[in-house]
């Protein structure tokens, strides 16, 4: 398990310059709205780095472009040549993206046949370790890109999801269509990849991917996965992956858990009716999608249930947020003993970096504000702005689950006073806080919510 969780922070929070802005401020800091406070692993700089590719112009970051991906910016100083670095690292995940596109074209047809065989009476057995281990290699590409926080393309996920078909062909023999492998995704958009990274020279134009040639006669997938499979990082996140059921990739472990969903957050009164019905008809929806198999020709057909469940996760770490905010600024000394505050604010910084796991590393308010409120700490930071504007973003969050309120009223109201009177009350607050994060993920297992949400991700 904890392999598993350094595997979440290692990965959750990916420095991009196009996310924030860098400001200089007059004591030499980065702006607390525009911090990052986590950079790239450097055992996923040093897998993607030493990934071989079919571009002909190798592209190689230096030690110092490494050190620059790796290294959190804490000032200012820390920023000086940070996009060079930056821009480089895409371009190499990109680079990567066109040589494993141009290392699954081929195998399609591959799969084809081999699908064509079992429909003719053949017998998995033949196939099964053969399309274990394509399994496998589909697997590593889609978490090589979810790792880099990156849009891979939806062929790496459709690609992975047929293959899981297939190896339990006796499952879903009934539910493959004729054109399986025909989806416009899948073939379209990866002929259509192929194309753009030939016009901007990471594939040679020469090259006839369609002949086979591409990966039959070449080291570079066998080394790139060879690389894969050697890496902590990717193998452990592989085992993780090869684990979590299909029904786990559309949220099934969520369908039941009323409580876990909608329950009542202490310090808060929540209406959660209008999403309580939103759920039951999307579950509803999600399990019909399932058991007729519509994933297997169209992965990304339905996902409205993730984009849900993503909406209610996201509203109660903001009214948590909330809350937390408010019991502070009550409590900030001298209205408690110092050390006492001290452990309470430590004790809130580590639920935050649980609560990153869950949150989309694009949604630029979230890391705004715990930002703000970690580096300037609660004594230094005006908390009844945060306040407001963590308050306003709940209310806009539950707008959006149940709709406008036909009265016109909130669909919330925080009152700390009597339910967190105490100090015992403060400690129990932040407890139930923690291990809400904690049982959601407990209830999916390690790096499901992940990669449902890269799932989701993709289809956006």
């Amino acid at each position: 398990m904890i392999a598993h969780n350094c595997i979440f922070l290692s990965t959750f929070v990916i420095l991009t310059v196009d996310y924030f802005m860098i400001i200089e401020s007059t004591n030499n800091k980065v702006s607390p709205s525009y911090y990052i406070n986590q950079a790239f692993s450097v055992s996923y700089v040093n897998i993607v780095n030493n990934l071989i590719t079919y571009n002909e112009r190798e592209i190689k970051l230096s030690e110092k472009e490494i050190t620059t991906l790796t290294t959190p910016v804490r000032t200012y100083n820390d920023t000086k040549g940070l996009d060079m670095g930056f821009d480089k690292f895409e371009k190499k995940l990109q680079d990567l993206k066109c040589t494993c596109s141009l290392i699954v074209k081929p195998k399609l047809a591959y799969l084809s046949n081999i699908l064509e065989g079992l429909q003719s009476g053949g017998a998995i057995e033949v196939a099964k370790d053969k399309l274990t281990v394509l399994k496998e290699e589909a697997g590593l590409m889609v978490l090589t890109f979810q790792m880099g926080q990156v849009k891979a393309g939806k062929w790496f996920w459709s690609y992975y999801l047929k293959i899981a078909a297939i190896v339990e062909y006796e499952s879903n023999k009934n539910f493959f269509g004729q054109t399986v492998f025909g989806e416009e995704e899948l073939q379209s958009g990866i002929a259509d990849f192929i194309k753009y990274c030939k016009d901007n020279k990471y594939l040679p134009k020469n090259r006839a991917e369609s002949s086979g040639s591409a990966w039959k006669n070449s080291n570079v997938p066998v080394n790139m996965f060879q690389e894969l499979r050697g890496a902590a990082a990717t193998a452990i996140a592989y085992d993780a992956m090869k684990n979590i059921s299909i029904e786990g990739l559309y949220l099934k472990p969520l369908w039941d858990e009323h409580e876990l969903l909608f329950g009542q957050i202490t310090g808060s009164v929540v209406e959660w009716g209008p999403a309580i019905r939103r759920h039951a008809a999307e579950v509803d929806k999600t399990d019909e999608y399932i058991a007729d198999r519509q994933w297997i020709s169209k992965p990304f057909g339905h996902l409205s249930y993730h984009k849900l469940i993503k909406q209610i996760v996201t509203t109660r770490a903001y009214v948590y947020l909330w809350v937390m905010f408010v019991i502070f600024r009550e409590k900030m000394p001298p209205n408690m003993d110092e050390n006492r505050f001290n452990t309470f604010y430590t004790q809130s910084i580590n639920i935050i970096n649980t609560v990153m796991e869950f949150m989309s590393h694009t949604d630029n308010f979230f890391y705004d504000t715990v930002t703000e409120y970690h580096w300037t700490r609660p004594e230094n930071t005006s908390l009844g702005n945060l306040i407001a504007r963590v308050s306003r973003k709940a209310k806009d969050a539950l707008v959006e689950l149940n709709g406008r309120n036909s009265n016109g009223s909130d669909w919330i109201s925080v009152d700390v006073y009597d339910e967190l009177s105490n100090d015992n009350m403060m400690m129990e607050f932040l407890k139930e806080f923690f291990d809400y994060f904690k049982n959601l993920k407990a209830k999916l297992g390690p790096y499901c919510y992940v990669l449902a949400m890269n799932l989701l991700s993709e289809g956006d």
